[in-house]
């Protein structure tokens, strides 16, 4: 199972939309828009959190972007089983304490009842 600890996000800054990296016009830079550097600086929001969840409005305005934009990363990192939607606008990191043999056997234990 993957823990937040592998992926070293809890040590980059949560940079805000005032202080994104501009073109001489005036402009985001487009790396700084990618969405491989949206979900760091997502992931690095949600790791700063006392409770381990976030609310995605939160989120929104505090990356300075659209709402789909955060609900690409979510989808995503849901897929994959690292975070979950406890309701509609507000998510955590997923226990994975366990380990899928345990949680087979239990799953074999209730077939068996």
């Amino acid at each position: 199972s993957l823990s937040l600890s592998r992926l070293h996000y809890h040590s980059l800054p949560i940079p805000g939309p005032d202080t994104t990296p501009t073109l001489s016009g005036g402009s985001r830079c487009r790396a700084s828009k990618s969405l491989g550097s949206l979900t760091g600086r997502f992931c690095t929001l949600l790791a700063s959190s006392e409770d381990s969840s976030l609310d995605l409005n939160y989120a929104c305005s505090k990356l300075g972007v659209a709402k789909r934009r955060i609900y690409d990363i979510t989808n995503v990192l849901e897929g994959v089983g690292l975070i979950e939607k406890t309701t509609k606008n507000l998510i955590r990191w997923k226990d994975n304490s366990g380990d899928s043999e345990s949680a087979n056997s239990s799953a074999e234990k209730k077939k068996k009842k």
